[in-house]
């Protein structure tokens, strides 16, 4: 830079976590049915977001700047549904639903700007985006007694991360601005639906 030349750096830094869950239960038939419920839900969600500007001014006319962007959005998901629909002693149906959802969401975000005043005019910028993604469902139905009966579980799941960053310098005679912006965002999403159709059993 110019001896008199005014470097303003802004580093903006958006993150995003979504985490949602949601179980439906229909029953079909006209007779007496008992549901037990027994649900676990463990959403941990984390943002990790450190900025860092260093400067190092010199005698000498120029400017050296480096940026280094690093990002990492992490989504894991787990879904286990267990269904056992049975009959007791006295001849009621019986629906037990054993649900666990586990859903791990982090972002990791580092910006570090080096401002190295010496005899060179360059803008350096590194961007490292790696995001990673992983879900895993296991779904199992139990009918017990020879019951006539139909389960169907139906999972949406939605594991998705994006990020996004970029590095702009504006300058002019007085002046020279330096944008760092960082997007990321990552979202776990599941929709459980247990139908269970006892209409073939019905008094």
């Amino acid at each position: 830079m110019e001896p008199d030349e005014k470097l303003d750096v802004d580093i903006d830094q958006d993150s995003e976590i979504g985490d949602d869950t949601d179980l439906g239960v229909s029953v079909v038939g006209s007779r007496p049915v008992t549901v037990i419920f027994d649900t676990e839900v463990d959403q941990n969600g984390e943002m990790d977001q450190d900025a860092d500007v260093a400067t190092d001014s010199g005698d000498e006319d120029g400017r050296d700047i480096e940026v280094g962007v690093e990002q990492r959005p992490e989504v894991d998901q787990r879904i286990e549904v267990d269904v056992e629909v049975s009959e007791d002693n006295d001849g009621n149906i019986l629906v037990e639903i054993d649900a666990e959802f586990e859903d791990d969401i982090e972002i990791e975000s580092d910006v570090d700007v080096d401002l190295d005043e010496d005899d060179e005019d360059s803008l350096d910028a590194d961007i490292d985006q790696d995001s990673e993604s992983d879900d895993n469902i296991d779904v199992d139905v139990e009918i017990r007694d020879d019951l006539d009966a139909d389960v169907e579980v139906d999972i949406a799941s939605l594991v998705a991360t994006a990020v996004q960053a970029e590095v702009d310098l504006e300058e002019d005679e007085d002046s020279a601005e330096l944008d760092v912006d960082t997007d990321e965002w990552a979202e776990a999403d599941g929709d459980i639906d247990v139908v269970v159709d006892l209409s073939d059993i019905d008094a």
